[in-house]
């Protein structure tokens, strides 16, 4: 194998502008190199380094690595699966598995699976156990990650039964379920509100001999704390202290909600402190619990602080955070009204904008309407979030057709 034949059979089309650089280099860039592995290897990934930057150098390492004994052909074909599926672009993916299935080279189990994920990640699970279906017409068999990944999709819907059902069909054919498995069904068990289940599970798992990991332990003490039985959640706290299970963001961000809700809120912050001496980075869901029950509990101004100081962390709000904040405030204004505080334009115009901003473009419609009902007119600010969010949803068309009455 050598980067010539490399060159010829790299496809037109890829989502990967380093293919794309290979169909534009002349074939004298191209030299015969030896087909040791290492070759094979720093190649592709020194081009990934230049022109794939927000891609971690290790993360392409262990990427590549997993095709180094396969036909360099197949590797790339499969990045430009990867590639589509990454993007959204499933339909193209399939496209390109129709081509290998007819033109080769023929695809592999990799491929499936990272159809199958493509998939499950855009909520088409139907499509997905299609997928899993044709493995076996082009002679292949489903492995833990495929069944893995169905296994969490199903959970994701709460379709605990089908979840169950590939777990036990994947165990008929004698392969046995990871970590990741067992924890994708505790998941989705404690989700539907099955507790009980879920610790079965856990216990099965144990029994097997697979060591729970930190997410794990999460799953469970999380939905111990939501289901109240403080006690039972502290001792799976301690359980992994005795076996040497690391804490990371995850089980703080449980441990802290979860004092919070017991109504332990000096030792929920304390917790939020702890994470930080450990060295450890507050992510969106960590900063989204504290700063949530901070104004619920009424201490605005530390939750206002705690907000800056994600800020000054360069850690990005995503949409459940912002909705959180807006909700919150939604209640404070609700208390208003209780108290026959009347809000003004300026409280209803901070709503209506937080909603556009979470996406939420219903509500801030109907908050709009609400504000009008109540004889209050829009001023700059209410209009330039209609436009501002309208446009940047790139729905500019839905804005004109408005009654103007309502702008």
């Amino acid at each position: 194998m050598n980067f010539l034949f490399l060159r010829k059979i790299t496809p037109q089309s890829s989502p990967f502008p380093w293919v794309q650089l290979l169909r534009k280099l002349p074939l004298s860039t191209f030299r015969r190199f030896p087909t040791s592995q290492a070759t094979q290897f720093l190649f592709p990934v020194a081009i990934l380094q230049r022109f794939l930057p927000k891609m971690q150098p290790s993360a392409m390492k262990r990427y590549l690595n997993t095709y180094l004994h396969t036909d360099i052909r197949n590797s790339v074909e499969h990045f430009n699966v990867d590639g589509y599926c990454r993007n959204g672009e499933v339909s193209r993916a399939v496209e390109l598995l129709e081509g290998m299935k007819t033109n080769g080279p023929a695809p592999d189990i990799v491929t499936y699976n990272t159809l199958i994920n493509g998939f499950c990640k855009i909520g088409d699970v139907f499509t997905a156990r299609k997928l899993m279906g044709e493995i076996y017409l082009v002679n292949l068999e489903p492995n833990v990650i495929t069944y893995t990944t169905l296994i969490d999709a199903y959970c994701k819907i709460q379709c605990v039964e089908d979840a169950r059902s590939m777990y036990d069909e994947m165990t008929v054919k004698g392969l046995v379920p990871d970590v990741v498995t067992y924890t994708c069904i505790m998941n989705g068990l404690c989700k539907s509100g099955k507790v009980e289940e879920a610790k079965s599970v856990f216990r099965e798992m144990e029994e097997v001999g697979v060591v729970p990991n930190h997410f794990s332990y999460a799953t469970l003490i999380d939905s111990l704390f939501k289901e109240g039985n403080e006690a039972e959640a502290f001792a799976f706290q301690g359980q992994m202290v005795v076996r040497g299970v690391g804490f990371d963001v995850v089980v703080y961000t449980a441990l802290m909600d979860g004092l919070f809700k017991a109504g332990m809120p000096n030792d929920a912050e304390n917790m939020f402190q702890v994470l930080l001496e450990e060295s450890l980075v507050p992510n969106c869901i960590t900063y989204s619990a504290l700063i949530g029950r901070l104004c619920k509990l009424g201490d605005v101004n530390k939750g206002e602080l705690m907000l800056q100081e994600m800020e000054e962390s360069c850690v990005s709000p995503n949409v459940l955070f912002m909705l959180l904040l807006i909700n919150e405030a939604m209640n404070v204004m609700k208390k208003m009204v209780q108290r026959n505080i009347l809000p003004n334009v300026f409280v209803y115009g901070t709503l209506i904008d937080g909603y556009f901003k979470a996406g939420q473009h219903g509500i801030a419609l109907d908050l709009f309407k609400e504000m009008k009902s109540v004889g209050l007119e829009e001023n700059n600010f209410v209009i330039d979030s209609f436009v501002n969010n309208f446009k940047r949803s790139g729905r500019m068309e839905e804005f004109n057709e408005l009654p103007k009455a309502m702008i």
